[in-house]
């Protein structure tokens, strides 16, 4: 055997452990690392939002956020600050102090009336333009052509062609 063939065994070996322990360290670090305070918190119950959430829900399958943006918004902010006190209480591994529950409960209800102004406003605008289109088509089908009047007037106009239909005439 030559002593260059015997060198390079030698430092494949020694590189060969010095992987395997680095390989170990990291994992015991890793191990290390994850244990103790620095667990993740349990996911908080969020059964309080539920109505505000189902507000919100059924005001967005309405397409409020196209007629009622700010409401939607509004409702939106109330829910994700009440979310935020939830998951703060539960970052802190404790239960909601009463002044945070009372405050989760109050963002509640004011995110659900924001939804169900959303819903509102957006069920009126939808039927003040199915309005308006009724009321343009009754308008379209009245242009038709008048009876020897050149601006439309029919006879049917009553108190003398004035206008004033519902009017007894003058002097009479």
């Amino acid at each position: 055997m030559s002593p260059a063939r015997n060198t390079s065994f030698s430092w494949g070996l020694i590189v060969g452990r010095l992987s395997v322990l680095l390989a170990a360290a990291l994992v015991v670090a890793g191990c290390a690392s994850t244990s103790g305070s620095a667990a993740r918190p349990a996911v908080p119950d969020q059964s309080a939002l539920e109505p505000a959430t189902s507000a919100l829900d059924k005001a967005v399958r309405a397409n409020a956020e196209d007629f009622a943006p700010r409401a939607v918004d509004s409702a939106r902010r109330r829910i994700t600050l009440a979310r935020d006190i939830l998951f703060a209480a539960a970052r802190a591994d404790r239960d909601l102090k009463p002044d945070e529950r009372k405050r989760v409960d109050v963002l509640v209800a004011q995110a659900r009336l924001d939804a169900r102004e959303a819903l509102v406003e957006t069920q009126a605008k939808a039927v003040d333009k199915q309005l308006g289109q009724l009321q343009q088509q009754d308008v379209d089908a009245s242009d038709g052509p008048a009876d020897n009047n050149e601006l439309g007037y029919g006879d049917d106009m009553g108190a003398g062609g004035t206008g004033l239909s519902n009017t007894a005439p003058i002097g009479g």
